[in-house]
């Protein structure tokens, strides 16, 4: 999963920024974990297909991981 750095020093535009990338994120880290296209991506998405459990925990862990990056960017405009 690729993150981009961001460069700015305000909360507004960085989280923006991140919310902006996250869908194209997770379609792209979820379609290499589990070896699917683009295309059969968007066919799971809208259809109503079962997953396998092992897609499942794939689907999981890549949102999970996600959000925790995004959670970890932004613990430095956090006060302590």
């Amino acid at each position: 999963m690729e993150s981009k750095n961001l460069s700015s020093n305000n909360l507004l535009m960085d989280t923006h920024t991140e919310m902006i990338q996250l869908p194209r994120s997770f379609r792209e880290s979820v379609c290499q974990e589990c070896g699917w296209s683009e295309a059969t991506f968007y066919r799971k998405a809208k259809g109503k297909n079962t997953f396998s459990n092992a897609e499942k925990d794939k689907i999981l862990a890549v949102a999970d991981t996600l959000l925790r990056d995004i959670q970890e960017r932004h613990s430095k405009y956090r006060s302590r």
